[in-house]
């Protein structure tokens, strides 16, 4: 299972890269309004994508009241993930059963590879019996890429309770240590706390499907 920030951004040689290694399907975990093509995309060839098949599977509604009071505020800090998964778990575990079912290689992405795409990743590595410490590691390797990405360059400001957008000015160290710093501890937290897979069995995962993800994990 390959992560990544939005695929529009990858050109031509990334597709050729993506068919190389297999992968078959492409699960989007954006909202509908974020997805598509502008005019600052790569131009692709006709076939680049053949073959692929790409799941719309988002991880919220980003219309509902309550999950904009309660994760509005926090849709870049794993602080959103546990509101997010108690209110929408329907969504959670269409994506976790799909992706169960899928064709492999496959690759996993949101729009900069760091908090939705790290919610999931985190689930699946706590079915593989991933070390809580290495969990958190995956996460803030993914912080680290999202950094890089167009669009996802931020600013810290500590007075505030979040990140505002300034795609043209990037993090420096300083503001990566600062925004790292106060997730660590947090997301260690609630990767010891949260089982995954009685979250998964009663939300409607069903024990077949529960028990072929925990394999095709731990190979």
């Amino acid at each position: 299972m390959y992560r990544s920030a939005a695929p529009e951004w990858m050109t031509s040689k990334g597709w050729d890269d993506a068919r190389a290694s297999g992968v078959a399907t492409i699960f989007d975990l954006r909202n509908e309004m974020e997805r598509g093509r502008c005019q600052d995309h790569p131009v692709l060839r006709s076939h680049d994508m053949a073959g692929v098949t790409v799941v719309h599977a988002p991880t919220e509604d980003p219309d509902d009241e309550q999950f904009l009071a309660e994760c509005g505020p926090w849709l870049d800090h794993p602080r959103s993930w546990t509101p997010n998964l108690r209110l929408f778990p329907d969504k959670i575990t269409g994506v976790l059963a799909a992706i169960a079912d899928a064709s492999r290689p496959l690759l996993i992405h949101c729009a900069g590879g760091r908090d939705r795409t790290g919610m999931i990743g985190s689930m699946l590595l706590a079915l593989a019996d991933a070390t809580p410490k290495s969990i958190v590691a995956n996460y803030e390797a993914g912080f680290w890429g999202a950094a890089l990405h167009r669009g996802h360059g931020y600013t810290f400001n500590p007075e505030s309770t979040g990140f505002g957008a300034s795609p043209t000015q990037p993090w420096t160290q300083g503001d990566l240590d600062t925004a790292l710093a106060d997730r660590q501890g947090l997301l260690l937290e609630w990767v010891e706390a949260f089982d995954v897979p009685t979250y998964l069995l009663d939300s409607g995962v069903s024990e077949k499907q529960l028990g072929r993800l925990q394999q095709l994990l731990l190979g």
